[in-house]
């Protein structure tokens, strides 16, 4: 059985010791048939194990359950030149994924979006941001008759572990993942921009940055640009955190409950909410930064144009008579993007 388990799973230079079947879970645990280990400092063969260590690897997935690679790795103690090393096995490295696990999330990427492929595989968004950049190369040549006659193109931009700012291209419409730049940089959006068939981009959602909306009504005139609801209701977050770091300090575990939507609060944390008002009604900015996130909120459940934009006109105006610089601020950016706002 164990042999079966090998070449089912395509294990090479391994031995399978055991296997247990969960629920969710296949846990293969697998090992390195070598007795004797070459030492990478004096090339002298080696026996003496100094220490074990069981890595956990992402490999396949079999019949729904997530095949999970319990990998033991013996470090070696050399008589000779009286230094520690870690065996190498072949086709394993110092990731916790293999090859074939990496290609399977790229078939995962090429029909569903970033969030639910890194939410079915139980993976973190850095680990599927690193498997998208070493494979970038694969995601450069797009079929545009798949994407359908008319589609919504996204432009967005990811980081690797808070740094390295990339860009990506989405379908939207058929969520599916077009393309990741090698950068963030305006040059990458416009040269995708140029080699895409721009015939069937009906419209463009983007964030609230004034250097993608230059490029993208410069390289496609008269595509409609919209600007996504999530960064909007990101920003208005954003600005009652900074407004709460400011009044409210540290101390006071509320920062949760103000970014939680107030259909969504229980009696505790309405009373809890209504306490922290009342205590800070001295400083008005926090509570018109929240009165500013949940108009927003509901500002995008009206399905009327016209409602729409007397109610954005109305919170921008209420940003400008605040006395806040947070709220002026913020009502600046409101307006300056009133239109793509309204384009949602």
């Amino acid at each position: 059985m164990k042999q079966d388990i090998k070449k089912l799973l395509n294990l090479q230079n391994v031995w399978v010791d055991s296997y247990e079947i969960k629920e969710q879970e296949l846990i293969v645990k697998i090992r390195s048939p070598r007795i004797v280990c070459m030492c990478p400092h004096c090339t002298n063969s080696v026996t003496r194990v100094h220490q074990y260590k069981i890595r956990k690897i992402n490999h396949s997935i079999w019949q729904s359950r997530k095949v999970i690679l319990h990998l033991r790795i013996r470090r070696f103690y050399c008589n000779y030149c009286k230094k520690a090393f870690t065996e190498y096995i072949p086709g394993f490295d110092k990731r916790r994924t293999t090859d074939n696990f990496r290609r399977l999330i790229l078939k995962d990427l090429a029909r569903c979006s970033l969030s639910y492929v890194a939410k079915i595989n139980n993976i973190s968004p850095p680990v599927l941001y690193s498997i998208l950049r070493e494979n970038q190369e694969k995601f450069k040549d797009i079929n545009w008759e798949e994407q359908g006659d008319k589609f919504v193109l996204g432009i967005d931009e990811h980081s690797y572990r808070g740094r390295n700012l990339v860009l990506t291209a989405t379908n939207i419409t058929q969520k599916k993942l077009l393309m990741v730049g090698k950068d963030d940089r305006l040059a990458t959006l416009t040269e995708f921009l140029r080699k895409a068939d721009q015939k069937r981009i009906l419209e463009v959602c983007i964030d609230m940055k004034r250097g993608y909306l230059n490029t993208i009504q410069r390289e496609l005139p008269g595509v409609k640009v919209t600007v996504d609801k999530f960064h909007v209701v990101a920003y208005a977050n954003k600005n009652l955190d900074e407004v709460r770091s400011v009044i409210v300090g540290k101390g006071y575990h509320v920062r949760k409950i103000l970014f939680k939507g107030k259909e969504k609060l229980n009696e505790y944390e309405k009373i809890k909410l209504e306490n922290l008002f009342s205590k800070f009604e001295k400083f008005p900015s926090l509570y018109q930064a929240y009165f500013i996130k949940e108009n927003l909120r509901d500002f995008y459940q009206l399905k009327n144009k016209l409602e729409a934009r007397k109610k954005l006109n109305n919170i921008i105006m209420f940003c400008e008579n605040s006395n806040s610089r947070y709220m002026k601020s913020f009502g600046r950016t409101l307006f300056r993007w009133q239109e793509n706002i309204l384009n949602y």
